[in-house]
């Protein structure tokens, strides 16, 4: 059976005391500033006080928090299920006791480190094709610092060489098993801040057999994708589902940031897009429009100017819709 509470955290969730604030916040007084969805870790389950579609055990978590299907999500958990079954939770116990005494930068610096370590995307290699194949181009790569896990085994002993197996595990790079994650997710997208400097990152991969395709950095994650677009000038920002949308928007000159999926937007971020018009451009499926209602709630509520994309065919998303029309 898996840990909720580590697929939570592994997920990117807040919990703190056996709570995390729930998805749809706008449906709660002061924005669920007080979180509402309790964790029952000995039953393997989760439920929030007010809202009743949310609750379950961990592929209704996984399901929710992504926006992807039943399927979609226990193959996520599959992926990496070592380091969040309930046998694990040992691990995760002493791991959260061991980060309480590593400084704030310790996560960071390592980030830092781990992305050095990687190539820039070469323009004739697999992971530039696919990207051209999309649109995106090699401008757009090196402008947001696009890297490539070329050469697993180097990365990984260098890794090894620079930190310790357990502060690496600690810090969500490495997996119970003793390896580098990542492996068979070779495109990693940096979400960078306005100084260039890394603070999260996802890895993507460019095999269609490998699912989940997209495996994001253990952790919270800190603001959207591009924050720099988010400089408190009036304006017009698209936001986007994913880092690969916003890249193609990028490419066209859009003023763009994104979000890793549908549900994940924070209402503490709706701070970050003051004076901005916003257009969202989320996908459109189940998960999409109930992600632009939700984050469209927020937004309005905070007195900004917000619309949708509008034009996307059902099931289509930013990047399937620019393709078509080249």
């Amino acid at each position: 059976m898996y840990s909720i509470t580590a697929v939570a955290q592994r997920l990117g969730l807040n919990v703190v005391r056996g709570r995390f604030r729930c998805f749809f916040s706008e449906r709660h007084a002061h924005g669920d500033r007080t979180p509402s969805v309790s964790i029952n870790e000995e039953k393997g389950y989760f439920k929030c006080f007010v809202c009743s579609e949310v609750k379950g055990k961990a592929v209704k978590l996984v399901e929710l928090a992504m926006g992807i299907s039943r399927d979609d999500a226990i193959k996520w958990l599959k992926d990496d299920s070592p380091s969040i079954i309930r046998d694990s939770q040992k691990f995760f116990l002493k791991k959260r006791e061991k980060s309480i005494d590593k400084p704030t930068f310790f996560k960071e610096k390592m980030i830092f480190d781990f992305l050095s370590m990687l190539s820039p995307i070469p323009p004739y290699s697999a992971i530039g094709w696919w990207l051209a194949k999309r649109g995106i181009y090699k401008p757009t790569w090196d402008k947001m610092l696009l890297r490539c896990l070329d050469d697993y085994n180097l990365a990984s002993d260098k890794l090894l060489a620079k930190y310790s197996l357990e502060d690496l595990q600690i810090g969500g790079l490495f997996n119970s098993y003793g390896k580098l994650r990542y492996g068979r997710r070779p495109l990693i997208i940096p979400y960078i801040d306005e100084k260039k400097r890394p603070f999260f990152f996802q890895a993507r991969a460019i095999d269609k057999s490998v699912q989940p395709k997209e495996l994001n950095f253990q952790g919270t994650i800190p603001f959207p994708y591009n924050k720099s677009a988010l400089d408190g000038k009036p304006g017009t920002v698209y936001l986007c589902e994913g880092p690969i949308d916003t890249l193609t928007l990028l490419q066209r000159g859009f003023c763009a940031v994104g979000i890793p999926g549908a549900n994940t937007f924070k209402p503490e971020w709706t701070e970050l897009f003051k004076n901005k018009n916003v257009v969202l451009c989320l996908d459109n499926d189940n998960a999409g429009r109930a992600g632009e209602e939700r984050i469209s709630a927020l937004l309005k509520e905070a007195g900004l100017d917000v619309r949708s994309f509008g034009l996307l065919p059902e099931g289509e998303d930013i990047n399937s819709w620019f393709i078509r029309q080249l």
